[in-house]
């Protein structure tokens, strides 16, 4: 991309809906955090048994929550169009998506077991993650509806609910870890199940509060349900459906990655998970610029703005590339504080300290291939961001991978190796895409056919 002007005003406006989305993306990562820190007292297995368990389930929630996320360009595009009541039309449609998606992932979650059996996962930290994931998978229903009401909430630039979710959520998350893990107040002492019955308590408190602001919106815009529109559901799923599997097969890279670290042991994994956690933490800010992004583009083009959508996109990349090269920094200077913040000993800060150095090498990458993600979403392109995820990430980054860690013998961290080149691999990639738009050299009044509003 050339070099040009900073656009500082596409930049206040994203920064003002990336923070409230940032902090409410970083609320949720909190609860695995605060998981991580109750459970940690338990030992190793109990690490890694969380960690296991929370990422198969996310593995799995992720594509549900990227078809459910099909609604994003579309409701942006009709805000942006001053058709709010389409954007009600769109929620509907798609929570009724959202529990169709839900119901054949409970059922998959319960295959879990044999999955771990399957790769060679430590028997302790599989039979603790089976029993994490059997409570924690009722949570998908509450949870893909959170989402679908999140986005349309955030495509008509309303976040301050999302805030106010978050907070009750890690509250109550918190509250219930205390009592659940340990024992207290009379409870039994459940230990990693508590943790399950914890996280579970959280979602459903969040979609409450998510779910009531959702519903005052539609009474402030006199909403009217029209019936049925199959153009709709369709147009969601067109969308959602690539962009879902784009992000499954992001996460699920992670989520075999893990698996496969299992195989080398209940203290390795945890040192891993503890790692990932760290990552995952850092990754949220990016996360939280790329559904900015997402709504910002969105709406520009429903305005018919095309260049005011590529100067969104740029400045979210931008910032996002600038704040991931802050923590990578920080993940490469300050390991041994990083990790001790979670009560690790010295045994395993010393096995964590080079998949840390490994995280931090792919920082910048991993900020920059979630924002044009995003902003990719935003124009209506989600097909062709899914295949250069399977080429970065399985025909690239996982041979790499296997073939350092396992090839090698370099363990854990040749496999957080091959994470780096997947990463490195699709952001690359995907610069190349969002540059082939040609957004902010195209005419103001003549958008591109393919990302014109499609209502």
């Amino acid at each position: 991309m050339a070099i040009k002007t900073f656009p500082w005003p596409e930049a206040r406006s994203v920064l003002a809906l990336a923070g409230p989305i940032a902090l409410t993306q970083i609320g949720m990562v909190l609860y695995g955090t605060v998981d991580m820190l109750f459970v940690g007292r338990l030992g190793p297995v109990a690490i890694a048994s969380v960690g296991l368990g929370s990422m198969t389930y996310f593995t799995g929630f992720v594509v549900g929550m990227g078809v459910v996320m099909g609604i994003d360009s579309h409701s942006s595009k009709a805000f942006g169009a001053g058709r709010p009541d389409l954007c009600g039309q769109l929620l509907v449609h798609t929570l009724l998506i959202a529990l169709c998606v839900a119901l054949p992932l409970f059922f998959l979650f319960g295959l879990a077991g044999g999955a771990f059996r399957l790769i060679g996962v430590d028997p302790r930290a599989a039979e603790g993650a089976v029993g994490y994931l059997a409570i924690l998978r009722w949570g998908v229903f509450p949870g893909l509806c959170f989402v679908a009401c999140r986005q349309f909430l955030q495509s008509m630039s309303v976040t301050t609910p999302l805030l106010v979710a978050i907070v009750a959520g890690n509250l109550v998350n918190a509250a219930l870890d205390a009592v659940l893990v340990f024992g207290r107040l009379g409870a039994p002492a459940l230990g990693v199940r508590g943790s399950a019955f914890a996280t579970l308590g959280a979602n459903l408190t969040m979609f409450a509060i998510v779910a009531a602001a959702a519903w005052g919106r539609l009474r402030a815009i006199a909403f009217k349900f029209h019936g049925w529109h199959r153009r709709l559901f369709l147009d969601v799923i067109a969308l959602g459906l690539p962009g879902g599997a784009a992000m499954a097969v992001e996460v699920g890279l992670f989520s075999f990655v893990t698996a496969l670290v299992g195989r080398l042991g209940a203290e390795t994994l945890a040192a891993h998970q503890l790692v990932l956690n760290l990552a995952s933490l850092s990754f949220m800010v990016p996360m939280g610029l790329s559904h900015a992004a997402a709504t910002r583009v969105g709406q520009a083009l429903g305005r018919n703005e095309p260049r005011a959508a590529g100067a969104s996109g740029r400045a979210a990349l931008i910032m996002s590339v600038l704040f991931m090269a802050t923590t990578g920094a920080a993940f490469a200077l300050a390991p041994r504080f990083l990790l001790g913040l979670f009560g690790a000993d010295d045994a395993l800060i010393a096995r964590a300290k080079p998949l840390l150095y490994c995280g931090a090498a792919f920082q910048v990458f991993d900020g920059a291939q979630a924002v044009l993600t995003g902003a990719l979403r935003g124009l209506g392109h989600t097909r062709r961001p899914f295949l250069i995820n399977v080429l970065g990430h399985w025909l690239i980054g996982l041979p790499v991978g296997v073939g350092l860690g396992f090839g090698l013998r370099w363990g854990a961290t040749g496999l957080w190796l091959g994470l780096v080149a997947g990463l490195a691999s699709v952001s690359l990639l995907l610069w190349r895409e969002w540059e082939r738009t040609g957004l902010e050299t195209g005419p103001v009044s003549d958008p591109p056919a393919a990302v014109a509003a499609p209502f």
